[in-house]
């Protein structure tokens, strides 16, 4: 998994190209430049398939001339400075003919912090087999907890990653990280129904992986999926698990707390910094330097440090996220959050790409919600009629925050006692008004890929049956 010449190579010619820039009349520019190797092993209906291999590596280029008119340009050819070259100039060139954005700007040179624990040195000399054999443990600890169930796919993934900055105004950074990831979901049949998929993923830096517990978890959601009925519809308590806060409701905050969007006159909490906007229970950090985290760096991806920064505080609104242009367009602190390879599924996206091959938008490292003492038993006992939501499907609507989804997997409570999984069904409601109606927070916080969130109980929520 290690090309350290190449990479040399390829940091050397950045730092040429941004040098012939500034020569031919960039005010001024900057080079994000990584290089990815990932092994992945796939599982598909209880077998482990043929591992994928991928190399990737890149360079994109922002350029500014005189009136902050911008022009980007990128490559994956980076084996010949001639090909580099081409790609700056490309992005100067555009630069020339394109529209000014007013508040463009480049961070400084900082000096950027030491977060520990985002590099194994193990990873880069794990072999196939090692992924194999953590995804054909995974599929047989879910199996082993019930005959009628079936491990359907899966994954586990190994990444070295290689990434660096470099800017007019001195900035030269450089970082290696690794990343380890598995997963795998599954389905039960009983009677000949199929419950709906379950799932469940852990995220690391290291190859400290925990196959068993992970394909037992999915057993355990598998088994408690049979015998689902239906409900009427009500107004009661909510429990989202992690995985149904870290998609719904933590979209919901990220947009609201996205300093593009507060300047774009689009957030919800324009003009709230200092006021109440959530329970008092509610504290949120976004946590760059979380020791450890799936998504902390010491630098983002304008190369300026990475920070934890208190966003909501016992339910006040202490600040926005921001990149270098949105602090700048808005007189406020910089974040550190600028990110080529944030959430959402806009089409731009999904055809042209993340990483080097995107420009930075502003997205959160590791969002985290404080966890408090209950634990699930506790956040359940107290519930007179309520859901219990492990996940659901749907989007939020950007900017409202309205929210109709799907109970995709779901309990009955009813006097403080699971009765049943919950057929069909939907909670319906606006992610902001379920912020300030949040009673409790629990303590089984979960990394996710942004986010670092544990459950959360939410009154007064309006819960549509299927009967």
């Amino acid at each position: 998994m290690r090309a350290e010449n190449s990479w040399e190579f390829l940091a050397g010619t950045v730092r040429k190209t941004l040098k012939r820039l500034e020569e031919l009349g960039a005010e001024l520019a900057e080079a994000f430049f990584s290089a990815t190797w990932t092994t992945e092993v796939t599982i598909r209906n209880s077998e482990v398939l043929a591992e994928n291999v991928m190399e990737d590596a890149g360079v994109g280029f922002r350029v500014a001339v005189s009136g902050n008119r911008v022009g980007f340009a990128c490559t994956n050819v980076v084996n010949t400075e001639k090909a580099v070259f081409e790609a700056g100039e490309k992005a100067l060139s555009i630069a020339k003919s394109s529209a000014p954005v007013p508040d463009f700007a480049l961070p400084p040179s900082l000096k950027v912090p030491m977060v520990q624990g985002l590099f194994d040195s193990a990873v880069l000399d794990a072999r196939v087999e090692e992924s194999v054999n953590i995804a054909r443990r995974m599929i047989q600890s879910t199996e082993n907890v019930d005959k009628r169930i079936t491990a359907k796919g899966g994954q586990v993934s190994i990444s070295y990653i290689q990434r660096g900055v470099v800017n007019s105004l001195g900035v030269d950074v450089e970082a290696k990280e690794t990343q380890v990831g598995a997963g795998v979901y599954g389905t039960g049949r009983r009677n000949g129904k199929v419950t709906p998929s379950c799932f469940d993923i852990e995220l690391k830096r290291c190859l400290d992986l925990h196959p068993e517990e992970i394909g037992d978890a999915v057993g355990q959601m598998i088994i408690a999926q049979f015998n689902p009925k239906p409900v009427e519809s009500f107004e009661g308590t909510v429990i989202f698990e992690p995985e149904a806060v870290s998609y719904q409701l933590c979209d919901a905050m990220i947009g609201a707390l996205n300093g593009g969007n507060v300047g774009a006159g689009s957030s919800p909490w324009i003009g709230k910094l200092g006021e109440t906007v959530a329970s008092e229970n509610l504290t949120v950090v976004d946590n760059g330097v979380l020791d450890g985290g799936f998504a902390s760096r010491s630098f983002d991806d304008e190369g300026y440090p990475s920070q934890a920064t208190t966003l909501i505080s016992k339910g006040t609104l202490k600040s926005f996220l921001h990149n270098t242009t949105t602090s700048n367009k808005l007189g406020m602190q910089n974040t550190g959050n600028a990110s080529r390879s944030g959430g959402g599924f806009e089409m731009t996206k999904q055809i042209i790409g993340n990483g080097y091959k995107a420009k930075p938008e502003v997205y959160p490292s590791n969002l985290v919600i404080k966890a408090r003492r209950k634990t699930k038993h506790q956040l359940t006992s107290d519930v007179k009629r309520g859901v219990l939501a492990e996940t659901m499907g749907g989007f939020v609507q950007a900017g409202s925050g309205l929210i109709s989804a799907q109970l995709v997997r779901a309990h009955y409570i009813e006097k403080g006692e699971i009765k049943h999984p919950i057929k069909g069904g939907m909670v319906s409601g606006i992610a902001f008004d379920w912020l300030k109606q949040i009673d409790e927070i629990g303590n089984d916080g979960k990394q996710f890929f942004n986010s670092v969130v544990p459950s959360v109980r939410i009154e007064k929520v309006k819960i549509i049956g299927s009967r």
